[in-house]
């Protein structure tokens, strides 16, 4: 039996990890449900990966859209025969102080970041449960943890690892797994539009004295995402280069 699954959605496919991911995981043979606002960038990735073993069908989607995971599970469904794999890889980001943060920002904050990958679990379920095999894979953050300016995104991010904690119980007896992975400091192009001092300061507070790649997140969500990682749910893996256990950067 092959260690990977078959098929595969993963939302946020145009970003900077989540392209990384896509083609990887569409290296390894898996047939890939890609889905972002970006339709440009999106259609680029499907270009980049003609060759790969992995057939890619492109699905332009917001998050916002209540009806867009029923829309993606059908694809999949229609194109690939079912769904074995989720990859929640999209997420929103606007920093703002607590006290300076309006309501509706923080709402959409939740919208996106944690309401959005709770539809996609709860659409990519039944098909799992049916199959009897089925993995879940949500990107938190690092900010989960708390950052300072960062309430709303924290709070959202934090609430996908407190979901996938619950979800990984309920479904675990149909051999299903549901874990995250909360990324620190990632070499992206966001990333890279730090101006130099602050990127420096960054650096210094990372104990391994590198940024994060993106092949670092798609190797690891390629082992979560194998029949190998049974025995593994529930689980948040933070990869962030050991700054969780170091000083924050405010002291670095």
């Amino acid at each position: 039996m092959n260690d990977l699954p078959h098929s595969c959605i993963i939302t946020g496919a145009a970003g900077g990890i989540g392209r990384a991911v896509s083609l990887s995981l569409a290296q390894a043979g898996i047939n890939l449900i890609l889905t972002d606002r970006n339709v440009e960038q999106l259609r680029q990735l499907e270009q980049d990966a003609a060759g790969l073993p992995g057939r890619m069908v492109a699905l332009p989607g917001d998050m916002l859209d209540v009806d867009l995971a029923e829309k993606l599970c059908d694809h999949a469904r229609d194109a690939f025969g079912g769904i074995h794999l989720l990859i929640n890889c999209s997420g929103f980001l606007e920093d703002a102080r607590i006290e300076k943060m309006s309501v509706d920002v923080f709402r959409k904050l939740i919208d996106i970041n944690l309401i959005a990958p709770m539809r996609l679990a709860d659409a990519v379920t039944p098909t799992m449960r049916e199959a009897g095999f089925g993995r879940i894979i949500s990107l938190s953050s690092r900010a989960w943890l708390g950052n300072f300016g960062s309430a709303g995104y924290s709070s959202a991010k934090g609430g996908v690892v407190g979901f996938s904690r619950s979800r990984a119980l309920a479904l675990a007896q149909y051999g299903i797994t549901v874990n995250c992975i909360a990324p620190g400091f990632i070499d992206t192009p966001m990333a890279r539009s730090l101006p130099p001092h602050i990127m420096e300061r960054v650096l210094r507070s990372i104990p391994v004295g590198r940024a994060g790649t993106v092949d670092d997140i798609a190797s690891l969500i390629l082992f979560l995402a194998s029949r190998s990682s049974g025995y593994i749910t529930g689980q948040t893996f933070v990869a962030c280069g050991g700054r969780s256990i170091c000083r924050p950067i405010a002291g670095a």
